[in-house]
């Protein structure tokens, strides 16, 4: 397969990949473009961070000293997170953001599914 070919094919997926809901995009986290410092970033584009993946709260540049696994965002009520394995869902917003590990907010902000 030429080099091209294979490049093209990437872009198709990664095109395919934004139309996956968040169940079946943590089964393929692969798919989703790597995080990188000095991108700009849209409200609900999902990115891969190690081996997570993440999902943009807020639009915004990213910079070197603010990573998606900072623990330093704002939850949305019935949106999904993924914590060192586990999967929370967020059952009342926070409004502002917190630094707590998600674990430590189950019963106040996060449930575990």
């Amino acid at each position: 397969m030429k080099r091209s070919h294979a490049i093209k094919l990437r872009d198709m997926m990664h095109k395919a990949a934004v139309s996956l809901d968040d169940e079946d995009a943590l089964e393929a986290v692969e798919l989703f473009p790597a995080w990188a410092v000095g991108k700009a970033y849209a409200t609900d584009e999902r990115i891969r961070y190690g081996e997570k993946l993440y999902r943009c709260v807020q639009a915004h540049t990213s910079q070197a000293d603010w990573t998606p696994d900072g623990g330093n965002m704002a939850l949305i009520s019935g949106k999904y997170y993924a914590q060192d394995g586990v999967t929370y869902r967020c059952t009342r917003d926070t409004v502002n953001p917190v630094y707590a590990a998600l674990k430590d907010l189950v019963g106040l902000y996060v449930e575990v599914v």
